[in-house]
């Protein structure tokens, strides 16, 4: 009985404390372009450079308390990554049975993202204040896209390897549109990022930053033979008003 009116008095005080609080919410539009690359997992993929995409959306900052905030976006996000799968590829639906090594794919996938992260900033200094955030970002899949860059015999370009065929249950061809049933649904990152607002004109400032999207799950559904992570180097520009 000791702990539960502990708990409801701690409970009590937190919400005391935020309605006493000046509270500031602000509001804002938010565009980036990113570098997104794929982290191999397993043994049998490399990672093959960066790719760039982008994100745009809005954003919104929650001040409990004049330096700390609660953060929060929506996004709509390209984030695009290339590798290579070193083990050999057998085309079955040739006469041949070809066997390709070295198959580069690039994929671009389109994602919802909904970062939530603290948020801590520094007073004004002259028109700047400057800001830092942590938090994590769920992201949801909403378009995959891939491609194989590498060079294929002309026989075999309308059909895809047996270890990574593409839409299986829809007979897509070997260059695909769709390639939702080889990625994972959910994305899940932590993201870490700072930057600085430039105030122009009462609460209105411009905002620039930047942040890395560090993800932990697999880029791929658990059926596959391989693993890997999509992660991202991004930079922000956004107005707040």
């Amino acid at each position: 009985m000791k702990v539960k009116n502990v708990a409801i008095l701690i409970l009590g005080l937190l919400l005391s404390e935020l309605s006493f609080a000046q509270a500031e919410f602000r509001f804002g539009l938010k565009a980036s372009a990113n570098l997104g690359w794929i982290q191999p997992s397993s043994k049998n993929i490399d990672r093959n450079g960066t790719n760039l995409g982008v994100s745009y959306g809005i954003m919104g900052d929650y001040y409990f308390r004049p330096n700390y905030a609660i953060s929060t976006e929506l996004l709509i996000s390209q984030i695009n990554g290339s590798m290579i799968i070193n083990s050999p590829q057998t085309f079955t639906n040739d006469t041949a049975n070809t066997v390709i090594e070295g198959l580069n794919y690039t994929f671009r996938n389109q994602f919802v993202e909904i970062p939530i992260s603290l948020k801590f900033r520094t007073k004004e200094i002259g028109y700047i204040t400057y800001w830092a955030n942590f938090g994590i970002a769920p992201s949801f899949l909403i378009n995959a896209r891939a491609s194989i860059n590498s060079d294929v015999p002309a026989i075999i370009q309308a059909n895809d390897p047996t270890n990574y065929r593409t839409n299986d249950n829809e007979g897509d061809p070997f260059t695909v549109n769709d390639f939702d049933d080889q990625v994972f649904l959910i994305r899940m990152p932590l993201v870490i990022g700072g930057g600085i607002e430039y105030k122009i004109a009462g609460s209105t400032s411009l905002m620039a930053g930047v942040r890395f999207s560090n993800s932990f799950t697999d880029m791929f559904v658990k059926d596959k033979d391989i693993d890997a992570k999509q992660n991202f180097f991004s930079l922000n520009v956004g107005v707040l008003f």
